[in-house]
């Protein structure tokens, strides 16, 4: 894309320059760059769609995007970091400053709906494991947190079991720690959305017990192997106080068909690649039924 081109030689070549002579930019420049060399988003986005117009092969539209997508985030991150803190917090205010700082923001901006634009129509043909802009980080660094003080401060997730609680909310905590900073890819923001948007649903709700938790979370498929194992302990110490085998039997068939009622999101998994929590829980009772139908004929012919 020669516009996307453009830029690119912009903010890596001519600003640089710029900002060796003075680190405050030329209101001259300034007005070249806003009013003059810089093109619109609808000429961004026209100019992408009509590197697309011959394609009709999925995997041509993949590589246009993704390479789309590798341009547009290392210039969000530059641009990002020549800016304060506080400029980032106001970034949607694109007043003029005296230092010429404005010009970041605007060229960020202009850059950031491109890459919406990519999100909001293109999202099955991006990079799930290529790296967020630091942009969108803060954004959703700020979604989390909110999400994590009202979950945690709930008393009904609070009388939740205790490793329950830390299994649950430990995804979002990593998305939002300076030390898991290359954590937040597209795949991972998604989902510990989609699993906060469940965690904040089962406190707000009221009435959730946690069979409802449960459900929100096997259709989210979190296929934690923290989770997987905790479930298990938690099955096993509800089938221990079962002596008669015809019950435990039954208890047993019961929860198969509990849990292979329960719906699954499509295409949605914490673990991509391994086997769903379904699958799994599934094929753990599919045994414990075995073996409890196996000692229940043993009890009936030793009779």
């Amino acid at each position: 894309m020669m516009m996307l081109n453009h830029l690119t030689f912009l903010i890596n070549e001519d600003i640089p320059k710029q900002l060796r002579k003075s680190h405050i930019l030329n209101p001259k420049f300034i007005s070249q760059v806003m009013f003059g060399r810089c093109p619109k988003l609808e000429y961004l986005e026209r100019e992408f769609l009509a590197s697309l117009k011959n394609s009709t092969k999925e995997e041509t539209i993949r590589i246009a995007v993704k390479s789309c997508q590798y341009g547009i985030v290392p210039l969000l991150d530059k641009l990002i970091q020549w800016l304060p803190d506080i400029e980032v917090r106001q970034m949607d205010i694109l007043d003029p400053d005296p230092e010429g700082k404005y010009l970041f923001k605007f060229l960020h901006k202009l850059l950031f709906d491109l890459y919406s634009y990519l999100e909001k129509n293109f999202y099955q043909y991006m990079d799930d494991e290529y790296k967020m802009p630091d942009y969108n980080k803060h954004l959703f660094r700020e979604f989390i947190m909110q999400s994590l003080v009202t979950v945690k401060s709930s008393p009904q997730f609070r009388s939740l079991d205790s490793r329950l609680q830390r299994i649950v909310i430990a995804p979002l905590e990593r998305s939002i720690s300076l030390a898991n900073s290359d954590y937040l890819t597209h795949g991972n923001r998604d989902y510990v959305e989609k699993l906060a948007n469940q965690l904040l649903g089962f406190v707000k709700k009221g009435n959730d017990n946690v069979w409802r938790l449960y459900n929100r979370l096997q259709y989210i498929d979190f296929n934690s192997a923290d989770y997987v194992r905790y479930l298990m302990s938690q099955f096993r110490a509800e089938i221990a106080p079962i002596a008669d085998n015809k019950r435990r039997y039954l208890w047993l068939i019961e929860r198969r068909k509990k849990i292979a009622h329960q719906l699954v999101e499509n295409g949605t998994s914490f673990r991509i690649g391994q086997k769903s929590l379904k699958a799994v829980l599934d094929e753990w009772l599919k045994w414990e039924i075995y073996h409890a139908k196996r000692m229940l004929e043993l009890e009936m012919i030793s009779k």
